[in-house]
């Protein structure tokens, strides 16, 4: 890992007092002048006990692949400031040069882990094809709190058994990009898509009473030039490059198979979302009977209307209730349920 001081330089003289101030106990501090400059290494650490521990990353920009593989770690900024997990494993998982695991940036594998106030880049360069991930989520009980994900196409996978919820955070990326088979609740986070023609999400389950979705709820949805560590990595014949082209351009979703299940509940959409809302994927499904694609009080240009895809549906009150937080995942002791 390259440590970058340029965002804390006018802080660095601090670092004494901060790393001291810090209550011991459980926590792993993380910086230049710790006893672990890289977050790997202070994973490494660990003792393999039930032990929750803190991994609190002074404020700058890491340049590692993180896997998690250890239940009941946290990930937290030391203290208020700018921190940003970032990789480019020049990985291309669409077709024989490596893993999803080998791609993204951070991959979660162990039970109860937390993420707080920090940026997660992919750095892959932008092309039509090629898929690599900010987020590889392959564990249950996973929460993310004013996390953001960078990524172009598959920024943030949800595999098959995988559980996780993400409060305040913002997704950006082009096809794809939140993906998999598995269960996520996004609140109040900020989904954005940054080319013309892309998709949000692509979800598939087993059968149709198998468990897994992604539900919105109360989130923004809308198109954005590549931002933030994207800016640098775009391809200006692919991505956005005016926001006059965001209106009527790109889908809320698409079936990955025939038992896919995405929910918009009380979302604001703009109306950069086609008026059909979702897309067909005809070499992934056959059947759209099953498809379960609803939307429920969106409010915006882009919510429901009479152009809507016949295999998605408006959610009545009883449907509704089925997709709350808490119905999804019961009293969830997992979620802090004190972060605002």
């Amino acid at each position: 890992m390259h440590f970058s001081f340029g965002l804390i330089a006018l802080v660095a003289g601090l670092l004494g007092t901060v790393v001291n101030s810090i209550e011991a106990a459980k926590n792993v501090k993380i910086c230049a002048k710790c006893s672990y400059k890289t977050i790997n290494s202070a994973l490494a650490s660990l003792p393999n006990d039930a032990t929750t521990y803190n991994l609190l990353l002074y404020p700058g920009i890491y340049h590692e692949q993180v896997k998690i593989r250890r239940n009941n770690v946290n990930l937290k900024p030391m203290q208020p400031g700018f921190v940003q997990i970032e990789y480019n494993g020049f990985k291309d998982t669409q077709r024989t040069n490596g893993t999803n695991e080998d791609s993204a940036t951070l991959s979660v594998f162990g039970t109860n882990v937390k993420v707080y106030d920090m940026t997660i880049a992919n750095l892959f360069p932008q092309n039509g094809g090629m898929a690599n991930l900010a987020l590889n989520l392959a564990a249950t009980q996973a929460s993310f709190y004013n996390v953001k994900f960078y990524g172009y196409q598959d920024t943030l996978l949800v595999n098959r058994g995988a559980t996780g919820f993400f409060k305040k955070c913002y997704v950006e990326g082009s096809v794809d990009y939140i993906w998999g088979e598995g269960t996520a609740v996004f609140e109040h986070s900020t989904i954005a898509t940054n080319r013309k023609g892309g998709y949000a999400t692509a979800h598939r389950r087993g059968t149709a009473d198998s468990a897994g979705g992604f539900f919105f709820n109360s989130c923004y949805i809308k198109a954005t030039l590549p931002s933030g560590p994207l800016v640098a990595t775009q391809d200006r014949t692919v991505a956005f490059t005016s926001s006059s082209q965001f209106p009527n351009s790109w889908f809320l979703g698409r079936p990955w198979n025939e038992f896919a299940r995405v929910v918009y509940r009380y979302c604001n959409i703009d109306d950069s979302v086609k008026v059909e809302g979702w897309s067909k994927w005809d070499s992934a499904v056959k059947d759209y009977k099953n498809v379960n694609f609803g939307e429920y009080k969106n409010s915006g240009a882009g919510q429901w209307n009479s152009k809507r895809v016949t295999f998605s549906h408006q959610i009545t009150d009883a449907e509704n209730a089925k997709y709350s937080t808490a119905a999804l995942f019961g009293s969830a002791p997992w979620i802090d349920t004190t972060y605002q």
